[in-house]
């Protein structure tokens, strides 16, 4: 008996993207994101590398042998995304065994068919570079710019203006060739703090060279959140700061969410209320109470940090938290806490838990539905001692470039919570 009719179309599919995979000039191959494997789709050979190819794409080791210093932090931010089921893409370089560089692009998508999984592709294209010094000579700037994917400026140092911008820079701050080259760096870095500024500063003039987390502002007044890459160079006795902007997941005004606002709210009534309470969990009860009917928030955290014992202690109010313990214990490696030490933040806000790699959300938030949040760190004396998280069960519902929820009563929450925390000394 012959086979049904869809089968056989199926299998002519098949072998048509069976055949197609083979023509490409580039290794292709797909992630499965939960199993940690990788399965390449074609036999392609890249003669520049060899088995070397593969390797680079399972082993972080070699990855981090092979690939120029400059580069490394790119490919990892981009390997990292992709592993996270972003589409993801750069250029970079690669010291061959023959002594030689070579330039070399990836890209991946998430797999539409396997939800698991993203696919991509590994090339050479190094020809095209060369191509370009061939026919040109030494390239130009702007040549060498448009090589990224990733939005580059070229900032003088003497004035901190614009003096070039690749495509992908101008698409993502939304402005003109001609308008570009009236920006200069503090109306970009505008919303940055006068410390994280000086850090920049004091990195690039004692090593020439500074990496971080900056927020980014666009002609339209939206700020990106980007993993920062400054490099000061030397071209044509021009003195230029080269900045390499990588945006990071939590970056929503590159996907384009609208600006909302954090909810405010502040009255003498809920001032007393919350004088009146006399523990952790009753506190963070009465500010969960004082929201509104319509509020997006369906629970309150407060983490308490304990550094130098790496833990934290939670206590929740809400719904999703009623089954977990006050004072809570969990690690202090891999918390909201430690990303906010580590980078620096003035805020860490996660709008799909379901994309995270952070060993917390996993354990404490994703179990209990809790799918966006916002965190607003306290210090002591410059040490990271307590985050208040804003959870909600629904993705997307709190606006990083806004005011922090419920900022207008922090002094009397910080009060308050030291009052309480006496009473069970």
């Amino acid at each position: 008996m012959s086979e049904p009719l869809e089968n056989t179309g199926t299998h002519s599919v098949d072998q048509c993207m069976s055949a197609y995979l083979a023509m490409l000039p580039a290794l292709v191959w797909r992630i499965d994101i939960v199993g940690n494997e990788i399965t390449f789709l074609n036999a392609h050979t890249i003669a520049s590398l060899g088995e070397q190819a593969k390797a680079v794409l399972q082993n972080p080791g070699l990855a981090r042998q092979m690939i120029l210093s400059q580069d490394r932090e790119r490919f990892r931010h981009c390997y990292d995304q992709i592993r996270n089921r972003q589409s993801s893409a750069c250029t970079f370089r690669m010291r061959l065994s023959d002594g030689t560089t070579g330039w070399f692009k990836i890209m991946a998508m998430p797999d539409p068919e396997l939800p698991n999984c993203s696919v991509g592709l590994l090339m050479d294209i190094t020809p095209h570079v060369n191509t370009i010094l061939s026919t040109e000579g030494r390239p130009g700037l702007s040549d060498k710019i448009d090589l990224l994917d990733e939005p580059i400026l070229l900032i003088r140092f003497s004035d901190r203006s614009v003096f070039m911008a690749n495509h992908a820079a101008r698409r993502m701050l939304q402005y003109s060739a001609e308008d570009m080259a009236a920006l200069d760096l503090d109306r970009l870095f505008q919303k940055n703090s006068a410390k994280k500024l000086f850090q920049m500063y004091e990195g690039l003039i004692f090593s020439d060279y500074w990496n971080g987390e900056l927020s980014v502002t666009d002609s339209t007044g939206r700020h990106h959140q980007c993993m920062t890459r400054i490099q000061a160079i030397a071209r044509d006795e021009e003195n230029l700061l080269w900045v390499t902007l990588t945006h990071l997941n939590s970056c929503m005004a590159c996907k384009g969410v609208p600006v909302r606002g954090n909810e405010s709210v502040a009255s003498q009534e809920i001032i007393q209320a919350m004088r009146k309470c006399t523990t952790v969990k009753g506190l963070l009860e009465t500010m969960l109470n004082a929201l509104p009917p319509d509020s997006p928030t369906d629970a309150i955290m407060l983490s308490r940090i304990f550094i130098t014992e790496n833990k934290v202690q939670v206590t929740g109010a809400g719904d999703p938290f009623e089954t977990v313990p006050e004072n809570r214990t969990h690690p202090y490696e891999g918390s909201i806490a430690e990303n906010i030490v580590r980078f620096n933040l003035p805020h860490h806000v996660v709008m799909e838990t379901s994309k995270s790699i952070k060993p917390i959300d996993w354990a404490l938030f994703i179990p209990r539905g809790i799918r966006s949040y916002y965190a607003q760190p306290f210090f002591d004396d410059g040490v990271l001692t307590k985050v208040l998280i804003f959870c909600s069960r629904q993705a997307g519902n709190y606006d990083p470039d806004a005011p922090a929820p419920l900022h207008e009563l922090y002094a009397e929450f910080l009060t308050n919570l030291e009052r309480c925390l006496k009473r069970t000394r």
